[in-house]
């Protein structure tokens, strides 16, 4: 089912939803019955066949293969059912430690009617979750974890919490939440049997992978539409304790909170990478307090009516804000769009300054370490660039525009849009083009400029340098497919929708075409230079399972200007001709470990079963790389 048709089919289920609520419900359990139905069956199927077997003692040769693959087919298919989900993370809150919000968890939870909790966990995300843990996997018995994080208690004030809490127990209260929960569990069960379909592909179990081609785009949809309207009960659940007024002020609050920090906190720290070496010590400390400090008025103001015209997306189950205040009083927030009238900042206190007793201080350093870490990389080579731009444009400020070659000029507005800003580089990326037309990275640099600043010139750049680079297609169709949506142009949107699309299913194709390797595959000389080969040789050498190595190239149809190489090994016997103790595979393992190759290579054991690819491999020129004394 293409996107479109998602989207389509969504929207109709969801009028049928709002309409018939009982009906729906039932319909989604009965879709989700039928996927246990054709699992539990086979598991039956198989068992039987098994049985009959055993009480007619019809064994031969054949019946012991068919019963190898069955129960390896069945054992893999109870694996799937049994999912294991860990304990979630976060720190413990004892009661000691926050008595206020214990109190106000019980408070909520009596009202509510929600579950009872295992454990409060602290968390550093910006975010707070009721996570249901089953302990029998899919038959239930679960175990409650409240996920709150510090950020989220440090932006609001605990009768926001309150209504945060609410939602949270909402999702849970009655049957509701069990069956939320049991739909879970089917979505997950699905995810596992496929992975281990492409695990284990001998086993016979494909006609499950073409079941789920089918199933998985309805069941998808409509439990899509039920997990859509789970959102707007727990929102009138929390309507319901914590009063419509704070209810809408918390959906507010989060959505600007993140707002201020994607788009005024984070691009402030990252700029002091300019100039300081190392990134901040207390990153996750700095975070804290930028949560606690107004919202710009003017910022605020315009963040929250841009919001107001954002749509809900199919990828993502929360509502669109406006949706969301409308459900729940607010039916004219879209046209009003008045900030004012929601008292975002009432000058109550934050919640850990008012249910924390203490916050454990060893917390707060763990996670400013955790942010150190996160941005070491990024941080570091953005100090490098800086200080490689600075050297490059002082170089360059010595030649005469007129004197400067086009890939000299092409650095010149890499440096100077990295350190100032893109928007200033849009000239020099002009002149760029003005001189090489098809000069790839300008035309992506100033495609993605025109179109943040708004111009729909930067469409051709952009189509130009993908044309030219097919790795910069994800990207660049993202960057014109939003573009496109903003404007409610969703029909030309699509067709970049759809190119992203082709381009990960190609890159699924090439894949699965570089794991399947059988002697009816062409392969032809692997074509590496003498030194790549003798430093493989080299390294080769040091497996001492290993006795010979060949070496080729597949010949791919799919992206085929990506080298596939495929190594043949064979190890070393114990005994003439015989395998002990699964070496074959242990040197497979360990050949992909500790070995560095030149690109994307398969490795495979030239066991007896595999005669004919061995024999196929051995007589391509140059293929023998390594042979131990």
């Amino acid at each position: 089912m293409e996107e479109k048709e998602f989207v389509a089919f969504v929207e109709q289920l969801e009028y049928y939803e709002r309409q018939h609520p009982a009906n729906y419900r039932l319909r989604v359990g009965l879709l989700a019955a039928l996927g246990y139905l054709l699992l539990f069956g086979v598991l039956v199927l198989i068992l039987l066949f098994v049985f009959v077997v055993l009480y007619l003692r019809a064994i031969n040769y054949l019946i012991i293969q068919i019963l190898v693959l069955l129960l390896g087919a069945a054992f893999l298919i109870a694996q799937s059912l049994w999912i294991e989900f860990p304990e979630p993370e976060g720190d413990e809150v004892k009661y000691e430690d926050a008595p206020g919000l214990f109190e106000l968890v019980r408070e909520v939870r009596a009202v509510t009617g929600g579950p009872k909790l295992r454990k409060i966990l602290l968390t550093r995300e910006y975010n707070a979750s009721i996570v249901q843990r089953p302990r029998l996997g899919v038959f239930g018995w679960h175990e409650n974890y409240l996920r709150v994080g510090l950020p989220l208690l440090t932006s609001m004030s605990p009768a926001e919490i309150r209504a945060v809490l609410a939602h949270e127990f909402g999702h849970l209260s009655g049957r509701h939440g069990q069956f939320a929960s049991w739909i879970y569990r089917v979505r997950q069960t699905w995810t596992q049997v496929l992975e281990n379909i492409k695990k284990h592909p001998r086993y016979g179990l494909e006609v499950f992978e073409r079941f789920f081609n089918w199933y998985a785009p309805y069941f998808w949809a409509y439990s899509f539409v039920l997990a859509r309207a789970h959102e707007y009960e727990a929102d009138r659940c929390a309507v319901g304790v914590a009063g419509k007024e704070t209810t809408a002020r918390v959906l507010i609050n989060l959505e600007l909170k993140v707002r201020a920090l994607n788009e005024v906190f984070w691009p402030a720290l990252h700029a002091r990478a300019d100039t300081d070496p190392q990134p901040p010590r207390e990153t996750f400390a700095e975070l804290l307090q930028s949560l606690r400090e107004p919202l710009p008025t003017d910022k605020a103001q315009v963040w929250f009516a841009e919001s107001l015209t954002a749509r809900h997306r199919y990828d993502d189950t929360h509502p669109a804000l406006a949706d969301r205040l409308a459900v729940i009083g607010y039916a004219n927030v879209r046209e009003t769009a008045d900030l004012n009238a929601f008292a975002i900042t009432d000058g109550e206190p934050f919640v850990d300054q008012d249910l924390f007793a203490r916050i454990p201080t060893d917390f707060i350093e763990r996670q400013n370490r955790f942010w150190k870490e996160q941005l070491a990389d990024s941080w570091s080579e953005r100090h490098k660039f800086v200080a490689e731009a600075q050297q490059g444009l002082a170089t360059l400020a010595d030649k005469a525009p007129a004197d400067m070659s086009v890939e000299e000029r092409w650095a010149r507005a890499r440096y100077l849009g990295g350190i100032e800003g893109n928007a200033v580089a849009v000239p020099l990326l002009r002149e760029v083009l003005e001189l090489m037309p098809d000069h790839i990275a300008a035309n992506y640099a100033l495609g993605m400029t025109l179109l943040e600043e708004g111009d729909e010139a930067g469409i051709k750049h952009l189509e130009l340098a993908m044309e030219k680079e097919v790795t910069l297609v994800p990207d660049g169709c993202q960057a014109i497919y939003s573009f496109l949506m903003a404007r409610e142009r969703g029909a030309e949107a699509e067709k970049y929708r759809q190119c992203a699309v082709n381009y990960y299913n190609e890159l699924e194709i090439a894949r699965h075409e570089r794991r399947t390797i059988t002697s009816a595959d062409e392969f032809v000389p692997h074509g590496l230079t003498s030194e790549a080969v003798e430093a493989l040789r080299a390294q080769l050498a040091n497996v001492p399972l290993l006795r010979s190595a060949y070496l080729v190239r597949k010949v791919c149809r799919h992206v085929p200007d990506e080298p596939s190489y495929v190594l043949g090994v064979t190890s070393k016997r114990v005994l003439s001709g015989l395998q002990l103790d699964g070496r074959d595979k242990r040197l497979v393992g360990q050949l992909a470990k500790t070995i560095n190759y030149p690109g994307y290579t398969y490795i495979i054991a030239l066991s007896h079963n595999r005669r004919s690819l061995g024999h196929l491999l051995r007589n391509i020129e140059g293929a023998q790389i390594y042979r131990a004394d």
